[in-house]
């Protein structure tokens, strides 16, 4: 068995463990929560580790074939790393002391597990080339979109799925946490880019 299969092995069988964790969260929160099925769309956490899922699938696919990874590839990568660092930072430094937690497991694969699983893998099986830092910015898609969403969905109901994003705290409070969330994202994924390039298995994962 070639390193790569062994690497590819160990990336889906992460994939499949974080599936399973936010599979059963999910229904944690739903039989035991207060939370609907139209009110899962609106958490990032399971937005960021679907991402995260995929973002090891991908690389496992290509890491099974032998050849390069496409730049795709690397920016799923890297911001899928990026998102779920950034929910396990704000989960246990502001929500954790509020959250219902029935399933402890699943609730430290969805909310921290994951992300230590995808920066692990970004450090040690790193593009061979370093990512170029204009890439940086496309880290904000994902949360201008579910920003976006939020907002859309807002205006008929009102319903936010954090407090600090709640409107009712007075609109420059939520644009100032906004930003900090932005600033924070970008110069995690700036971070992640400038040791692109340079892993322990780089050779093989390049474009």
């Amino acid at each position: 068995m070639t390193r790569q299969v062994i690497i590819a092995m160990a990336r889906w069988i992460g994939a499949a463990a974080i599936a399973v964790a936010l599979g059963f969260q999910a229904w944690a929160d739903l039989t035991f929560g207060t939370f609907t099925w139209d009110q899962l769309p609106a958490y990032f956490t399971p937005l960021a580790n679907l991402v995260g899922i995929a973002a090891l699938t991908a690389a496992g696919t290509f890491s099974a074939r032998g050849g390069g990874e496409p730049r795709w590839v690397s920016l799923l990568r890297v911001n899928a790393t990026t998102y779920l660092v950034i929910v396990a930072a704000v989960y246990w430094s502001l929500l954790a002391p509020y959250a219902y937690v029935k399933l402890p497991w699943a609730n430290a694969v969805i909310h921290g597990g994951a992300a230590l699983l995808l920066l692990v893998d970004w450090l040690l099986v790193r593009p061979r080339r370093q990512l170029p830092r204009r890439s940086v910015w496309t880290v904000l898609s994902l949360p201008l979109a579910w920003l976006g969403y939020l907002a859309a969905r807002a205006a008929f109901d009102g319903w936010m799925p954090y407090p600090f994003l709640d409107l009712s705290r007075g609109a420059l409070p939520v644009v100032l946490t906004v930003a900090a969330l932005a600033c924070a994202v970008l110069g995690t994924a700036a971070v992640l880019h400038r040791v692109s390039g340079a892993g322990a298995f780089a050779r093989h994962t390049g474009h």
